[in-house]
């Protein structure tokens, strides 16, 4: 049997805006306004809010030793300067509920979503702005309700995939279609971060500092092909390392991106990370065009794909860990799951996604823990509630929870330390073509 040791960490993962219900925020405002396609309305999501007992109850059955979850900006600052004081005591609630029961907090401060006020009055892009100052206040007022009770912090998620989604794509809030704002946006989430870091650590010393960087496994489409190998470069450059080399040098460097001939320096940011997270989900291709390239999910090795259209490419997860290795810090898959809704196949990608794990630990990085996405099903962004991501399926209607058949693989493992010899059987679901990226 391949082994865990007793110090490594089992856990699920969990954003705010994606289960709780009832938040007003930027995401909820433009979707009530039609801004955001037809499935973008989140509404009561799962009604965590007022259900998180039972829910925390459902990490135990699940021998998970820890969890990571959001605290809604929004719901805590709804008007700048005016913090709501029920929100924050709630939040202490749900962190008091998790010790209770045995289980470590790791609190995310920002997943994707704002206060209505922000993009208005400090977007990230305005360099000049109070963006930072007000994410420091924020982070402060969190950690003094928190205390000692909150040990680990991923500061920023995704802040790679956020970007590319306001201000690449442009279809997020606040929409800003511009390469030279997103690199400015870059430069803000990290004197951001590093506002929250220095108000973390000035009420808990000692505290652990992370993010939750998505990382993609990107491949030339054809092979050897020269331009696509030259796009792949550029396009793995921007999305895997500039932000993570930020957060470790200060520094921004683009590398000569077409369309982004410009660097940032935010020396606050060096150096204040304790540890890497690694959001893992899927392998890419990238094909070069006479206008740009093309980014997509393909089957190329039959090995299936989840539902929607990504690939299953367990071995992308080594390569991710052993790249955030390099950064010589501790390593955690802060997510790693798929949307799987007759749930055929969700245990066989828990178990070859753990072998990864345990192939990166023998290559010599020191990864620490593992949180599955997600421990219930949720809202899915631009998805909506089409995809199945939890352990615990939800039914839309009651809002009931019902245990998957990886719920008990997951119980397993996490409790015996170790993969069982056999791998669980599963429906392979063949790719039917390109999945366009985003």
């Amino acid at each position: 049997m391949a082994a865990f040791s007793d110090d490594f960490l089992f856990g699920c993962a969990t954003s705010a805006y994606q289960i709780e219900g009832g938040i007003e925020n930027d995401w909820e405002q433009w979707a009530r306004d039609g801004r955001l396609g037809p499935r973008a309305p989140c509404g009561r999501a799962t009604d965590h809010w007022n259900r998180y007992e039972e829910d925390f109850d459902r990490l135990v059955e699940l021998g998970a030793g820890a969890y990571r979850f959001s605290v809604e900006w929004a719901r805590v600052e709804p008007e700048p300067g005016r913090y709501d004081e029920d929100a924050i005591q709630r939040y202490a609630a749900m962190v008091d509920a998790l010790r209770a029961r045995g289980v470590e907090p790791f609190v995310t401060l920002l997943h994707f979503t704002h206060p209505t006020w922000f993009h208005d009055r400090c977007p990230w892009h305005d360099l000049g702005g109070e963006g930072p100052e007000r994410f420091g206040a924020f982070a402060r007022r969190m950690a003094e309700a928190f205390g000692e009770r909150v040990k680990f912090y991923t500061v920023l998620n995704e802040p790679n995939v956020w970007i590319e989604g306001a201000y690449v794509a442009g279809l997020i809030p606040p929409r800003t279609k511009s390469l030279q704002a997103a690199g400015a946006a870059m430069a803000g989430l990290l004197a951001g971060h590093a506002k929250a870091a220095a108000a973390l650590r000035s009420v808990v010393p000692g505290v652990q500092i992370g993010v939750a960087h998505n990382h993609v496994r990107f491949e030339p489409s054809r092979g050897a092909h020269p331009f696509d190998r030259v796009a792949r470069h550029y396009v793995e450059h921007f999305h895997n390392r500039v932000f993570l080399e930020g957060l470790t040098t200060g520094r921004l460097r683009f590398g000569h991106i077409p369309g982004l001939r410009m660097a940032h320096d935010v020396p606050e940011a060096a150096g204040t990370l304790d540890f890497v997270g690694v959001n893992y989900y899927a392998r890419v291709f990238v094909e070069a065009r006479l206008s740009g390239f093309e980014v997509f999910y393909e089957d190329r090795e039959g090995r299936g794909v989840t539902d929607l259209g990504w690939e299953v490419h367990p071995e992308g997860l080594t390569l991710a860990l052993t790249e955030a290795g390099r950064f010589g810090l501790p390593v955690y898959v802060t997510e790693n799951g798929l949307d799987d809704r007759d749930d055929s196949r969700r245990s066989a990608y828990l178990y070859d996604h753990l072998q990864a794990v345990l192939a990166a630990r023998r290559a010599g990085t020191d990864v620490r823990g593992y949180f599955f996405w997600s421990l219930v099903d949720n809202f899915e962004w631009l998805e909506g509630f089409v995809p199945s991501f939890g352990l615990y399926a939800v039914d839309r209607d009651t809002l009931e929870r019902t245990p998957t058949n990886a719920a008990e693989l997951f119980r397993t493992i996490a409790k015996s330390r170790r993969l069982p010899d056999e791998r669980p059987a599963q429906r392979t679901r063949p790719g039917d073509g390109r999945t366009p990226v985003g």
